[in-house]
């Protein structure tokens, strides 16, 4: 089982190392980039993961095959994990340091769902819109929702802004309910 904690300590860590050594941007970016290789490939985790392979071959299979893409920080991070067996957690590290670098950079997360797919000349006010509205700088997620009928749904945080027609023809139904009929 996954422990969240020691993911979040580890990208918590790793990240405080890498502004120190080759900035926190490209150790963020290194550190994604190792949770995708990881994600695509189950074969490459279950070979750092096995507990018949040595720390030394694995060690000197990091070096080997991530030197092209991976700094020699990030590399050691890598062999930081897998020596003290939390290889599995690659992808739950991963994650906690995207979340961590965004806190740190005061960067919040923010969806936008439409029905349909946006224009980007739209996605692009809206973006804009709600940069401005909340003052903060916003990482955006655009995803569709055929469910929603029309409209959009943003959600920042944890507040949701929702001008969804699917809302809307619900709000319609409450209040036609609430009404009485003379």
């Amino acid at each position: 089982m996954s422990d969240r904690t020691a993911a979040k300590r580890y990208a918590e860590g790793f990240l405080a190392f890498a502004k120190e050594t080759i900035g926190a941007k490209k150790g963020l970016e290194e550190i994604i980039s190792l949770g995708e290789v990881l994600n695509k490939n189950s074969e490459l985790s279950k070979f750092l993961e096995n507990p018949e392979i040595t720390y030394a071959e694995k060690s000197g299979f990091v070096d080997t095959a991530f030197k092209s893409f991976l700094s020699a920080e990030t590399r050691e991070f890598i062999k930081l994990i897998i020596e003290k067996r939390r290889s599995e957690e690659a992808l739950d590290i991963a994650e906690e340091a995207k979340e961590f670098y965004r806190r740190e950079m005061g960067i919040e997360r923010a969806v936008i769902k439409s029905a349909k797919p946006l224009p980007q000349e739209i996605i692009r006010r809206i973006k804009d819109g709600l940069e401005g509205k909340f003052e903060k700088k916003l990482e955006f997620e655009i995803t569709t929702d055929p469910g929603l009928l029309g409209g959009i749904q943003v959600t920042v945080g944890n507040i949701v802004i929702d001008g969804s027609l699917k809302r809307k023809l619900y709000e319609l139904k409450e209040y036609l309910m609430e009404s009485k009929v003379d």
